[in-house]
């Protein structure tokens, strides 16, 4: 079985019959068109689940932030052609939530889907208030319109057909999910947001199949998104079901003078600290790590309209969607 994505404008013709338990449905898309950007032959492993963690007994959030700091190797050439290696010395943050039962959403801005807001602003605004948040899901900078699947609190606020998608996390009864999905499988989430690129699938790097998985049209930084060294955003889990975060303070993902981590490096850092499976979200620009409602990281957008017009000062973007990590359990989802 294959699971096959066209770029251009074409029919997609889907052939179903029944799987296994783990893939009720599969999928195989017959295109007319040329030019298919994406071929995963596995379809019996659209996605990966893990039952979350479980402290019984335990209030509040079990959270861990740590911070990182590491040097990084990168090469340029100069003007003369002479290729000259430097190391720069970048640093983030390391997050691992040992009872994420209950404790994890998707928050959208007080405006909902489609208005941006800050993290720190956001993760205020949440009810229940987060106690940690990220930046999440991508957004189309022109008019903040939310990219990819996006289900929050049992709202399944948008989807995006399985050709078109991107690998998500998602939350319901209990587990966390990493992977593709349809539309009609995606009804049943509690939470779920679309990333860019598996990073680690199974223990293992994943980047470079994942990245030819990948919609990566959605994202505005180009062929080199994977490969350039940027701030980074990551999230995911470890073996015992415990959610882990990496999130990475550096550069823009275009321009000179960047900084941060490439992909392969940011799921190497993930592999190291335990994760078996993690995506890659927003990062660049939008990376942002809030503790208690304040900025814990430097955010390397320093454009309007974000910043200020002389360029001269970085500042936290707004974003579409946040996840937040709470002490107060949510309430349970009964699906209807």
């Amino acid at each position: 079985l294959k699971r096959t994505f066209c770029q251009c404008a074409c029919t997609d013709f889907l052939v179903t019959k029944q799987a296994s338990t783990m893939l009720p449905v599969a999928l195989t898309a017959l295109f007319s068109c040329a030019a298919a950007y994406a071929v995963v032959d596995d379809a019996s492993a659209l996605w990966v689940e893990k039952p979350v963690a479980q402290m019984p007994g335990t209030s509040g959030a079990q959270l861990s932030v740590k911070m990182l700091g590491m040097e990084v190797e990168s090469t340029h050439t100069e003007v003369l052609g002479q290729e000259v290696k430097t190391s720069t010395h970048i640093v983030g943050h390391l997050v691992t939530l040992s009872n994420p039962s209950g404790r994890v959403s998707l928050a959208l801005p007080p405006g909902g889907c489609g208005s941006r807001e800050l993290t720190t602003v956001t993760s205020r605004a949440h009810r229940p208030a987060c106690k940690l948040a990220i930046n999440a899901g991508y957004f189309n900078v022109t008019d903040g319109a939310c990219i990819g699947n996006v289900v929050s609190h049992g709202n399944v606020i948008q989807t995006v057909p399985l050709a078109e998608g991107n690998v998500n996390f998602g939350i319901k009864d209990g587990k966390f999910y990493i992977g593709y999905f349809t539309p009609d499988q995606i009804q049943s989430f509690e939470h779920m947001v679309s990333g860019v690129v598996w990073l680690v699938r199974d223990g293992k790097n994943y980047v470079q199949q994942g990245w030819k998985e990948a919609n990566t049209t959605v994202q505005t930084s180009g062929d080199k998104y994977a490969t350039n060294l940027a701030s980074r955003t990551a999230v995911g889990f470890d073996a015992n079901g415990r959610m882990m975060i990496i999130q990475i303070d550096g550069s823009i993902a275009v321009g000179h003078n960047k900084r941060g981590l490439d992909m392969k490096r940011l799921a190497d850092l993930l592999i190291k600290h335990g994760a078996v499976n993690a995506i890659n979200m927003d990062g660049g620009g939008s990376s942002a790590m809030a503790f208690a409602h304040e900025l814990i990281n430097y955010p390397s957008d320093n454009q309007p309209p974000s910043c200020h017009a002389s360029g001269e000062y970085q500042c936290e973007r707004p974003v579409s969607t946040v996840l937040c990590i709470h002490d107060q359990e949510a309430e349970a989802i009964v699906p209807v």
